[in-house]
């Protein structure tokens, strides 16, 4: 089994669906007799027909914005794997009402031995049961069970990103990878072995692309301050002689003999 592929199958599938009202890739990976459960008590369809079925009558299905997407896996056997993805889903219904949703889903994968026409037989990996959630927010004082849940249910802030905000696909250092829009970064640095430690606007994470690799996907949507450093424009406070302070309050330094070129850069995006 290629668990790495799977893994980008997984991300693919929630990304076209969310994002593009696509949902080929989710069904075409499906078994046959795959056990499907939301988010609902007794929310569950036994078959891929069925599930197709029930999903094609829906009347005014709402549209969707997804937010970054987190992706972990573990592998079960040679020829099977559990892909868990974790991301903010924007619900956009008919009525003008919008919801943002924290979701996880687990994609249950196993290798299925099929025969093409010339009767050679290989593996076609296949989601065989999936789970949808939708979780309430960590409390610090819940380790196990979640007793401050009125404190925290619906309280989600973080917006789903538009459709067409740009996005990076990035491996992180374990057995996670990422969707990430553009928009979520704050800024990113470089750290040990190639690798970067970008800064969202929730948490950080470290991933295998170095800083100027990073630079290069985003096109030109961060700005590099510094050998070690980018910055999303859209989240610098101020620059002053040799630093330039960001909406989460760190300080970059900017190097003497690159700060007239960085200002003047920053300054094309209005950034006082």
């Amino acid at each position: 089994m290629d668990v790495k592929e799977c893994v980008k199958k997984t991300i693919n599938i929630a990304d076209e669906y969310y994002n593009k009202n696509n949902s080929q890739p989710y069904f075409e990976n499906m078994a046959e007799d795959v056990l499907w459960y939301g988010t609902a008590i007794d929310h569950k369809i036994k078959g891929r027909d069925k599930l197709r079925e029930i999903w094609a009558s829906f009347p005014g299905t709402p549209t969707f914005s997804l937010g970054d997407i987190e992706a972990q896996y573990i592998q079960t056997s040679p020829m099977s794997c559990e892909v868990m993805l974790i991301y903010i889903v924007t619900v956009h219904y008919p009525n003008g009402d919008t919801v943002p949703i924290l979701q996880r889903s687990q994609f249950s994968w196993a290798d299925v031995n099929t025969t093409d026409e010339q009767k050679r037989r290989k593996n076609n990996s296949k989601i065989f049961m999936l789970h949808i959630s939708n979780p309430i927010e960590y409390h610090a004082e819940d380790y196990i069970f979640p007793t401050h849940y009125n404190e925290l249910y619906n309280s989600y802030e973080r917006a789903g990103k538009s459709m067409e905000d740009p996005r990076l696909n990035l491996r992180g250092t374990e057995n996670d990878f990422y969707l990430i829009a553009v928009s979520s970064i704050i800024w990113a640095e470089s750290a040990p072995k190639r690798c970067c430690l970008i800064h969202l606007r929730d948490k950080s994470i470290t991933v295998k692309k170095t800083v100027t690799e990073i630079e290069k996907q985003t096109e030109g949507l961060l700005v590099r301050v510094h050998s070690s450093f980018i910055v999303n424009p859209v989240d610098v406070v101020s620059v002053r002689r040799f630093e330039v302070s960001l909406s989460d309050g760190a300080v970059i330094p900017i190097p003497e003999k690159r700060y007239t070129a960085v200002k003047k850069t920053l300054m094309t995006h209005n950034i006082p």
